[in-house]
């Protein structure tokens, strides 16, 4: 069953490497996420629910080409984005959680010779309440958990600089979510990148 909702929701991507703005589950200035699908019938919400339900793996090589193909676009000459680790979205009755343990490398090629290599660590938990209204899914009570760490080296020399997430980021921003069968696609209207998962159970 193929479902699309453009939602409010607590789940956006967390983006990836430090070059690139940073939008973690939960964050967001909690948009009200309005536009409706003319697909789905008005006040509908059986199908997204009953399909969005179960565990989701992220496909995070998708995440790492499409940040490599942004830098490029913007004149940064990356030579390899490569990922490793997983993500998982939960998705139990009226609970989502977000479950983070993955690392992104992106190499640059430099004037002069030099060599920049942009490591990012995502790791921890995040989890919300939810529950459909009409043609939108909404949060309640979002608590970031994940914590973000980039350390980039360039010519032998490394820096490493964490990156503040609220722990408590409340309701979410507007998301288009696809769900069709064991596949899942959610974007986040202000991204410019989606992300692909598959069902894991």
């Amino acid at each position: 069953m193929r479902n699309r909702y453009v939602v409010t929701t607590g789940l956006a991507t967390l983006s990836l490497l430090a070059l690139v703005a940073c939008t973690t589950p939960g964050s967001g200035d909690g948009g009200d996420g309005g536009g409706t699908d003319p697909d789905v019938p008005e006040g509908s919400t059986g199908g997204i629910v009953e399909c969005i339900d179960g565990t989701w793996n992220l496909d995070g090589q998708h995440n790492a080409d499409q940040i490599q193909a942004l830098m490029l676009e913007n004149g940064t000459p990356v030579t390899s984005t490569e990922t490793s680790g997983t993500v998982r979205l939960i998705v139990d009755g009226s609970t989502m959680t977000y479950v983070s343990d993955i690392s992104y490398v992106m190499t640059a090629a430099l004037d002069g010779g030099l060599e920049m290599i942009v490591s990012q660590l995502q790791a921890g938990e995040s989890s919300g309440s939810w529950s459909a209204e009409g043609d939108e899914i909404v949060f309640a009570d979002w608590v970031n958990g994940i914590t973000v760490t980039t350390s980039v080296t360039i010519g032998g020399a490394t820096s490493s600089t964490p990156i503040e997430i609220p722990a408590d980021t409340g309701g979410g921003v507007a998301m288009e979510v696809v769900c069709d069968g064991d596949t899942l696609s959610t974007h986040p209207l202000e991204s410019p990148f989606t992300n692909l998962w598959t069902r894991a159970d």
